[in-house]
């Protein structure tokens, strides 16, 4: 078990913008667990770095992925917020497939839009919803889907002292011809925050995905720990852990 997970170590750095709305700033720990909100209204970057071996259908592949993940928040008006969140990966890789030889570059860049409301819902419930956008941006076919995509998603969560809890889902099609045709894809994550008063923030999550098309599971779950800090006026938060990824089903 302990091989398998070194050989899914993935190591997550996030890097927060020091633009802070005045009425935001508070404790380190506060900003901790602000910063780790899918719905933030912060702007910040968060860049991820995974690296992952033993994948592909023969299980002979390694990928290294960076994801630089730029969320920035928009007030509509009193009653409603839009959060931008786009991912982009950068990715290289040898063996995923037989005979397929190794590739760099930049992958599929997903784009989701939440329109969340700026009250939580009974008090408790904060939540976004709106649509997702995948684009064909791969440079090579061996990082990409090669067709555009589209769907719906939605998070929600709440906060408790401590402790952020919550899920992310979304569906996304394959956009070109026949709706769907080439993919249709599931991807649902829950997540669980627990943030110390010296803004240490412990992360329990799956991002799972299921493939309608292969009728295939796929679950990693992964635990992370990141410190919050400051450099000046910039907000950081370092952290890092590891990914186990169960078999496919």
């Amino acid at each position: 078990m302990l091989e398998n997970l070194l050989s899914c170590l993935a190591l997550n750095s996030i890097l927060a913008s020091a633009f802070v709305h005045s009425s935001e700033k508070g404790s380190s720990q506060s900003l901790a667990q602000e910063i780790a909100n899918p719905l933030t209204t912060m702007i910040m970057v968060p860049v991820q770095y995974e690296y992952n071996e033993n994948i592909g259908p023969d299980d002979k592949g390694t990928r290294h992925n960076v994801f630089v993940q730029p969320i920035i928040p928009f007030e509509l008006n009193d009653d409603w917020n839009l959060i931008t969140r786009t991912i982009v990966p950068f990715i290289d890789q040898q063996d995923i497939f037989p005979g397929s030889g190794t590739q760099s570059g930049m992958g599929d860049i997903t784009e989701s839009l939440f329109f969340s409301p700026t009250q939580a819902v009974d008090g408790w419930w904060i939540h976004g919803f709106g649509p997702v956008f995948q684009f064909d941006s791969a440079t090579d076919d061996y990082l990409g889907l090669d067709e555009h995509g589209i769907g719906l998603s939605y998070v929600g969560l709440t906060v408790y002292g401590p402790v952020t809890w919550g899920f992310l889902i979304n569906h996304i099609y394959s956009a070109e011809g026949s709706l769907g045709d080439t993919y249709s894809n599931t991807f649902f994550q829950p997540f669980y925050h627990y943030t110390t008063e010296w803004a240490m923030t412990f992360e329990l999550t799956s991002e799972s995905n299921y493939n309608w098309n292969e009728d295939q599971w796929s679950i990693p779950v992964t635990l992370t720990a990141s410190q919050y800090f400051e450099v000046g006026d910039q907000a950081l938060l370092l952290g890092g852990g590891f990914k186990y990824s169960t078999a496919k089903t």
